[in-house]
């Protein structure tokens, strides 16, 4: 009896072989490649949209303006300079070359594009004459005695350069721009006082 105790013999094991390393897996490699293949197609696309299609972002004059506008007083977004109208205010203004917001004046707005003028002759007058030219007009615009107008408006003018004079550009527009603020009413005189 004492034999049925004994554990049974076991076979002597192989010596352990190190298993071989599983291969390594490229999907990371793969995954970056598909997305620089991707990334240089989309820029051969753009570039080639770019190039050869026509620019479908609109034009100044084909922004259309809201004859109603609601609550928050916008008229027009993204209108280019050439197609703004004396008297309107403009929020978010920083430039007269950028294109502008137009609000209505009884809106939060920080400036006004408060008038314009067309020179005349032939010689482009220099840098310096025009641009003394274009401030002398522009400060002989009056402006509504009410409205409040301190020394933290700025004038500002868009004026022709030699090279859009030789064009045909004589258009100065004149902008009283806040350095700070809005302010909810027009600068100019009424209609019937001007």
């Amino acid at each position: 009896m004492a034999e049925n105790n004994l554990p049974e013999p076991r076979a002597a094991l192989p010596p352990l072989k190190p298993e071989p390393e599983p291969e390594k897996k490229l999907t990371g490699q793969w995954i970056l490649l598909v997305i620089a293949f991707l990334a240089l197609a989309a820029a051969t696309v753009f570039i080639v949209m770019r190039f050869l299609a026509p620019d479908s972002a609109p034009l100044g004059s084909e922004v259309e303006r809201n004859p109603n506008p609601g609550l928050d007083g916008v008229i027009a977004e993204g209108m280019a300079p050439e197609h703004l109208e004396v008297g309107e205010c403009l929020r978010g203004f920083h430039s007269p070359l950028d294109p502008q917001t137009i609000v209505s004046c009884d809106s939060a707005h920080n400036a006004q594009l408060i008038g314009s003028f067309e020179l005349e002759g032939e010689e482009f007058p220099g840098a310096d004459r025009l641009l003394s030219e274009a401030e002398n007009l522009c400060k002989s615009i009056p402006l509504d005695p009410s409205s409040p107008l301190d020394s933290s408006w700025t004038y500002h003018f868009s004026r022709p350069s030699q090279g859009t004079w030789s064009q045909g550009d004589r258009l100065v527009s004149c902008f009283l721009s806040l350095n700070e603020g809005n302010i909810r009413s027009s600068l100019l005189l009424p209609p019937e006082e001007s």
